[in-house]
């Protein structure tokens, strides 16, 4: 298990935050299982690390350069952010289905969900995901194998 913990930029993070947020509240606003369906990709992307991710795309190349937020690097691990945008993904995901099939109960409650959770994430800084990732770490289950630290 790796104890080692490296750093990210934290407002990198609030950035698809922020993004997730506001895609989401729009796609409810205009009943668009398109940006529900965007947004789950974004996610996946960017769960899985990809240098193609949308997020991380539209941070590095729009939201850097303005000089407006600078990148705040502080010591924390990507692995439990990339597990929380993984299960942001499949929400999002089975939203998308849930909306293309007529069952926009469902489909709305699975992105109300996410809307929650990533504004807890960015008023409050506390990641559910994360929180989640850390204790299936410490359970001992194979692949979460990141822990917070010494």
């Amino acid at each position: 298990m790796s104890n080692t913990i490296r750093k990210l930029d934290q407002n990198a993070l609030k950035t698809g935050q922020v993004l997730t947020i506001v895609l989401l509240l729009a796609g409810y606003v205009f009943n668009s299982w398109l940006l529900v369906a965007f947004v789950a990709i974004c996610q996946l992307f960017g769960g899985l690390g990809l240098p193609i991710a949308p997020y991380r795309l539209i941070y590095h190349y729009l939201v850097k350069p303005t000089r407006l937020i600078k990148p705040r690097i502080e010591p924390d691990n990507p692995e439990p952010h990339r597990f929380a945008m993984l299960i942001g993904a499949i929400f999002n995901g089975l939203a998308t289905i849930a909306l293309l099939a007529n069952v926009a109960f469902l489909g709305w409650l699975l992105v109300g969900i996410v809307l929650v959770l990533a504004n807890v994430n960015f008023w409050l800084n506390f990641c559910v995901g994360c929180w989640m990732y850390y204790r299936l770490n410490r359970l001992g289950i194979r692949g979460f194998t990141t822990s917070k630290g010494a």
